[in-house]
């Protein structure tokens, strides 16, 4: 059949092309970690542990915790797989965090989910090479809370700066604040 070393080629074109996509799968942290399995017990643990420190606690008060946890598993799936060139990390990370930022949300909170992060890791068995792999993926994240915390805390000082101004302009100004000033002193 002179079709036959057509048909022959696509096949094999097809097989090579199903070896690629398994060796760049098996080449993703999630896969290497157990796959979603591993995934969903290790976000169920890590909220475990984030619920139970006193410093971060307060950041999950009136939370749907099973509503964090899958945006959780989506992020770390994207995350140990591979980020679309789409999606800024950095943007989708403070708008999601903005409230938090506003709270008092930082960068030393960042470092205390990366250790429970770690510590859910060693929890399960996760070999040091993978925790490793994943803290350097996760890690410099940290600079995105620095940020957030920066523009929350810029923000809470103007609208500090805007009272302060207006209750002078409501005492009637520097005459008045003087005036004051004179008569108690």
């Amino acid at each position: 059949c002179p079709l036959r070393g057509v048909f022959e080629q696509g096949a094999a074109e097809a097989e090579k092309s199903r070896e690629e996509e398994k060796a760049k799968n098996e080449e993703y942290l999630l896969t290497r970690i157990g796959g979603d399995a591993a995934l969903t017990a290790a976000v169920d643990e890590f909220y475990t542990r984030l619920i139970k420190d006193e410093t971060l606690a307060p950041f999950f008060e009136g939370v749907d915790m099973e509503v964090l946890k899958d945006h959780q598993r989506k992020f770390l799936r994207l995350a140990f797989t591979k980020i679309p060139e789409s999606i800024d990390v950095g943007k989708l990370l403070l708008d999601k965090h903005q409230r938090l930022f506003g709270m008092g949300l930082n960068a030393t909170h960042f470092d205390s989910v990366a250790v429970h992060l770690v510590g859910t890791l060693q929890h399960l068995g996760v070999a040091q090479e993978l925790i490793d792999e994943a803290v350097g993926i996760v890690g410099p994240l940290r600079g995105v809370f620095e940020q957030g915390a920066a523009e929350a805390e810029k923000s809470r000082e103007e609208e500090k700066a805007k009272n302060e101004e207006y209750l002078l302009t409501r005492i009637g100004g520097d005459a008045a604040l003087t005036a004051a000033v004179d008569e108690f002193y």
